[in-house]
């Protein structure tokens, strides 16, 4: 997966208190955490009052869109009625910089919203809508190295997408026994050689993934999604149900956190005009530290 105007969601609070969220509780099977958790407050966010803007992006800082398809513009990213909301919008190709259009990315604008420091293993959920276009919806996680690392051969980047919805689908299979992308809940990890340039440059890349058939569209509904991530194993669940589950192979270093929407037209075909302007919310994201906070 992968991903700027005047940001909309500001700071109006400090850092949330762990004992203010200390009532919330995973929905998952409490047999994910036989040592128990605690909340990793630095890492969750109710959006009651914005965000906090010391501890999260509105933009992804090295990444403005994929080339043909979008960009990410800080406009879409907003707090309203204690929600974060991402939104993607058809532009006039007209009010778009040059250097976006010489990239092909002036047709759509889309939104990322990013933590600033990395994260290491936990519980990860979200309780979310997704917006009723064909448009993916994400949160994942990925750590793309800091540079000269990220584009000196020798090293890995790292991404698990903890989900990639869709709440819309353009395309329709041939045969009755696939179902359209928005009734599919997809749950993948990568993993790539460096030099690494994010939608431009992915070497000798390693993708593990599963489908996962649901019975309605994304955008039916608030879902919660969350991911287990210990130095053993990934465990994914969806609405308090495990939908996949595999050992950890790789990601053994800190990720960043990453909620975004994306137009993906080689995927999934682009959204309808008349689709858009249309919105991602996220009621809360949550992240539990392990053990107690010893992993």
């Amino acid at each position: 997966m992968l991903r700027s105007t005047l940001p909309l969601a500001v700071c109006f609070i400090a850092l949330p208190c762990a004992a203010l969220f200390g009532q919330y509780k995973p929905d998952a099977p409490a047999s994910l955490f036989p040592d128990g958790y605690e909340l990793n407050a630095e890492f969750s966010d109710e959006f009651e009052n914005g965000f906090d803007s010391s501890r999260w992006n509105d933009f992804y800082p090295t990444w403005n869109g994929r080339a043909g398809m979008f960009h990410f513009a800080r406009k879409n990213v907003s707090v309203r009625d204690g929600m974060l909301v991402l939104t993607a919008r058809a532009e006039n190709p007209g009010d778009v910089s040059p250097e976006l259009r010489a990239e092909g990315k002036e047709k759509f604008s889309t939104a990322a919203f990013r933590s600033k420091k990395r994260v290491l293993y936990g519980y990860f959920e979200v309780k979310f809508k997704a917006m009723n276009a064909c448009v993916c919806n994400a949160f994942w996680l990925n750590d793309p190295l800091d540079p000269p690392k990220k584009y000196t051969p020798g090293g890995f980047i790292e991404e698990i997408d903890i989900f990639e919805v869709f709440g819309k689908s353009t395309f329709r299979p041939n045969d009755s026994k696939t179902p359209p992308n928005d009734r599919i809940y997809f749950t993948t990890t990568h993993r790539a050689k460096t030099p690494y340039v994010e939608s431009k440059v992915w070497l000798g890349r390693e993708v593990k993934g599963k489908k996962t058939a649901v019975s309605e569209s994304f955008s039916e509904r608030y879902h919660t999604a969350g991911l287990l991530w210990t130095p053993e194993k990934l465990v994914w669940v969806l609405d308090g149900r495990i939908v996949d589950e595999r050992p950890n192979d790789f990601c053994h270093r800190p990720l960043y956190v990453n909620i975004d929407c994306e137009v993906m037209k080689t995927w999934s075909g682009e959204p309808n005009a008349e689709d858009l302007p249309a919105e991602f919310a996220v009621e809360y994201l949550r992240v539990w530290k392990l053990g107690g906070g010893s992993r």
